[in-house]
């Protein structure tokens, strides 16, 4: 998804799907030589002019090397004006990591255009991952019109925008604990005309989502850690003949494995909980580690028995 999260003229949008990844690689080799640039250069992501370069925690590489990839960054990308590295995995509940500054401008505030949509981030402060930006289009196409639509972890609302222009929804309520991630996502929502059909709520999603006292037609459940407490407030939440979709990581012997076996678990443990239900669909986000995924899957609703 790398021509996704590029904000640059449409000129150069073609050169930049073509050539972006091989250039990164080009780049990696560069500074850091060919074993550990062939570690390194899948995990560099542009979202907007802003490059963003994930420290493989198993291995160490000094910091001036990645300043000095940064730089290199600079030179060769020039849509790119700020190079940030990221230090740590995501952390605690509004799911940030902590970055170091590497080259260019000190801003990591950014504008990127996905499938159309603008949006307005803080690369230090909220979620965002360019991976999911096909997956964000797939569940849109699934919306049917004058849904009800839930989005329980909804960031900065890639997910809820893109639902919201590129289906007809009833509306969409879209909630965060992440303060930062909801003033943008307000933002964005007015950036995109969509404000009319959208709510943003501040807050934890597992205790508001209760208190909301209504069931939707569709439940987005876009938190791959809080898979098993989620998809018990979904239950809840959602109607009989509606439609989830949770996260999860989940062990599997190869992509295929792992959708098989996210789809075994999601049934078995929503009949564990009264709801019979049945995998329509689903999609391998990526590879977290060696033989495990993060998956989701399309999830139909045939009958509730749980009531809390």
């Amino acid at each position: 998804m790398f021509l996704a999260f590029i904000s640059i003229p449409p000129d150069i949008t073609l050169w930049a799907f073509e050539l972006g990844k091989p250039l990164l690689k080009k780049i990696a080799e560069k500074i850091l030589g060919a074993e550990q640039a062939d570690v390194l250069w899948k995990r560099i992501e542009v979202v907007g002019d802003i490059a963003v370069i994930r420290k493989p925690y198993r291995i160490d590489i000094p910091v001036d090397l990645f300043k000095a990839l940064g730089e290199e960054l600079l030179k060769e990308m020039p849509y790119v004006k700020s190079v940030w590295l990221a230090a740590t995995p995501v952390q605690g509940a509004e799911r940030v990591r902590e970055y170091l500054h590497l080259a260019g401008e000190k801003r990591s505030e950014t504008m990127y255009k996905e499938h159309g949509c603008v949006f307005k981030l803080d690369v230090a402060k909220v979620y965002v991952s360019p991976v999911l930006g096909y997956d964000h289009m797939r569940v849109a196409k699934q919306v049917k019109d004058n849904e009800k639509v839930l989005n329980m972890f909804a960031g900065f609302c890639p997910y809820s925008i893109i639902i919201s222009r590129f289906s007809k929804p009833k509306y969409v309520v879209s909630i965060d604990i992440n303060e930062h991630a909801v003033k943008y996502a307000r933002t964005n929502i007015e950036l995109n005309k969509v404000a009319h059909i959208n709510e943003v709520i501040l807050g934890d999603a597992l205790l508001i989502t209760p208190a909301i006292r209504e069931e939707f037609d569709r439940i987005l459940m876009p938190y791959p850690d809080l898979f098993k407490e989620a998809i018990k407030v979904a239950a809840l939440a959602i109607k009989e003949n509606g439609y989830i979709h949770p996260h999860l990581f989940v062990n599997g012997d190869n992509k295929k494995d792992s959708l098989i076996k996210a789809y075994e678990v999601i049934v078995d443990e929503l009949k564990n909980i009264g709801v019979i239900a049945r995998a329509i669909g689903g999609h391998v986000i990526r590879s977290v580690t060696p033989r495990r995924y993060h998956v989701t899957v399309d999830v139909y609703i045939e009958k509730k028995l749980y009531t809390g």
